[in-house]
């Protein structure tokens, strides 16, 4: 997959393209949708097929105090597009200039001289240009007269409400990343670098994997039954999320005791995947009370993760 960050002035394909454009912020169904009918279509014409997408997020120069939290580094949104068959992805910086440019400006400039469009799909949602004032109605217009054809992607609705970002969000600030996977189509990941923490773990015969995230969006503290990813492998684990209100407080962490296995990971960079929580943090009036829960916990953490294993979608995916 080939990354491009300026568009006016790196050369583009002269064939065409078929092109989506959005944030993309967790990769979501919906998006999922939008990328498998750019790839789909750009495959049957013989084109590349090009994500749009911003850095920084458009609210972030538009509206700071307003712009979200973000469920997925740029690195791992670049992975799941590569995965998802994109050929191309233009990574467009968001600043003052590129907001004031006027919607038909973008149509012509972007969309028709750099990029080619044959055809483009969006969310019937489709907002852009100076003021918002592109819809996907204009968009139409626009296709017909500059000869480039409009996909609209419905909204996504599962258990009666739309797919979004924001109630991806939601569900995690509660917990329920269980609920989050409905909506994401796979489990809800963070990612980043082992570090050295307190080796409290190790103490209490837990050693864990200490995460030093590079996600904005944390799920709610709390103990859960997780997969790690490291060195190529998917490890069962139990995860804490908080600040070990037992020993004082501290900073809030993402610890992962891996089971079963045994190594040095400080220094990987690992994927911990959220499958259930399993309850919220607790200050305990002992070590020794602490360590019987954690035993209960690796317990319940394992069961889940093994039906989960058992689950013909996990040997589907696998």
């Amino acid at each position: 997959m080939k990354i491009i960050r300026d568009i006016e002035t790196v050369g583009l394909p002269q064939t065409g393209t078929v092109l989506t454009l959005g944030n993309f912020d967790g990769i979501h169904l919906g998006h999922q949708s939008l990328l498998r009918n750019a790839v789909g279509d750009a495959r049957v014409l013989g084109v590349p097929s090009v994500v749009l997408t911003f850095d920084p997020h458009p609210l972030r120069c538009l509206a700071p105090e307003r712009a979200p939290k973000l469920l997925l580094s740029m690195e791992d949104k670049l992975q799941l597009l590569e995965a998802a068959g994109v050929d191309i992805v233009l990574l467009q910086r968001f600043d003052a200039a590129f907001a004031n440019l006027a919607a038909e400006d973008f149509v012509r400039r972007i969309l028709v001289e750099s990029l080619k469009i044959r055809k483009i799909w969006a969310g019937r949602d489709l907002r852009f240009g100076k003021g918002r004032r592109g819809t996907i109605d204009s968009l139409r217009v626009w296709g017909e007269a500059q000869g480039f054809a409009v996909g609209i992607v419905e909204p996504v609705m599962i258990t009666g409400a739309r797919v979004s970002s924001s109630r991806i969000r939601e569900l995690l600030d509660a917990g329920q990343v269980d609920e989050a996977k409905l909506l994401l189509g796979r489990e809800f990941f963070i990612s980043g670098v082992v570090v050295t923490g307190q080796r409290r773990g190790r103490e209490l015969g837990f050693p864990t994997a200490n995460i030093e995230s590079r996600n904005e969006v944390i799920p709610l503290d709390g103990i859960y039954a997780t997969f790690i990813e490291v060195g190529g492998k998917r490890l069962m684990s139990a995860s804490s999320i908080g600040l070990n209100p037992t020993f004082g407080t501290g900073p809030r962490t993402v610890e992962s005791f891996i089971f079963p296995f045994e190594g040095d990971v400080y220094g990987e960079t690992v994927k911990l995947s959220f499958v259930k929580r399993i309850r919220g943090e607790q200050k305990f009036a002992s070590v020794d009370a602490l360590i019987a829960q954690m035993r209960r916990d690796v317990a319940v953490a394992g069961e889940i993760l093994r039906d989960v294993g058992r689950a013909p979608e996990a040997k589907r995916s696998a």
